[in-house]
């Protein structure tokens, strides 16, 4: 097939462009290639993946019309301009509670923008080898890790996440799902030596992704937050 993956030189774009070039045609779109969604003029493709935007909770606070540009209204142009073609794209576990800050608020509007062959991908928190520079795997392996919060979280590794979205381009399943693996792990039992901090009440407390619809899709995670931490030398038991 001929795809646009928007946001492919991003963290989880980088490992799905790898993978699929193998086998399509892959057109990239990036502000890391000086390339803007909201300027772009839009190429005629047989399917879309859009996983460009912003993240972070707390920058959201900081300014928040940025975000509403570039994840709702970048997000309503691929969909009114891809109409009649298949678009995934980026959601987040955040949208359960939008609420909350406006990176939340952004992802659950783009939610119910209307079209009729959708997948909203609520991802919940994503990993691997290599991660989003200063999020907490990165520093984790890094050793830069300062402290640890109470929160717990549904972490699901960056090689499960490309499955499971191979899986949803193949599949004839619309509307909104979560990509994670279903158990919720406290973030100070991977770092039990550090100091344990609150975390921001910006942030949701703890998430568990719904593994119903992805598991009717023959989707399961192959990785758990042990054995990465095995693999990689951490001497803790979760």
């Amino acid at each position: 097939m001929k795809i646009l993956l928007t946001g492919h030189k991003g963290f989880i774009g980088q490992h799905l462009h790898k993978r699929l070039s193998t086998e399509h045609q892959i057109i990239g779109i990036d502000i890391k290639d000086n390339s803007n969604i909201l300027s772009a003029q839009l190429p005629e493709v047989d399917m879309v993946i859009h996983l460009a935007g912003v993240g972070g909770v707390l920058q959201s606070i900081e300014n928040p019309k940025h975000y509403w540009e570039n994840n709702v209204v970048a997000t309503s142009k691929i969909l009114k301009h891809y109409a009649n073609v298949r678009v995934l794209y980026a959601s987040s576990s955040t949208a359960y509670e939008p609420w909350l800050n406006p990176y939340a608020a952004s992802k659950s509007v783009t939610e119910h923008i209307p079209h009729t062959n959708k997948v909203a991908m609520r991802f919940h928190t994503v990993y691997g080898e290599t991660n989003r520079q200063g999020m907490f795997f990165d520093r984790l392996l890094m050793g830069t890790l300062e402290h640890v919060t109470e929160h717990s979280r549904d972490f699901v590794h960056i090689d499960d996440v490309c499955d499971a979205i191979e899986i949803l381009m193949n599949s004839d399943f619309k509307g909104t799902v979560d990509i994670g693996t279903g158990e919720s792990i406290y973030v100070k039992h991977i770092a039990p030596n550090l100091p344990v901090h609150s975390g921001s009440i910006l942030e949701r407390t703890s998430t568990k992704a719904n593994t119903e619809q992805m598991k009717k899709l023959g989707w399961s995670p192959k990785w758990t937050v042990q054995k990465f931490l095995d693999t990689h030398g951490f001497e803790v038991k979760l």
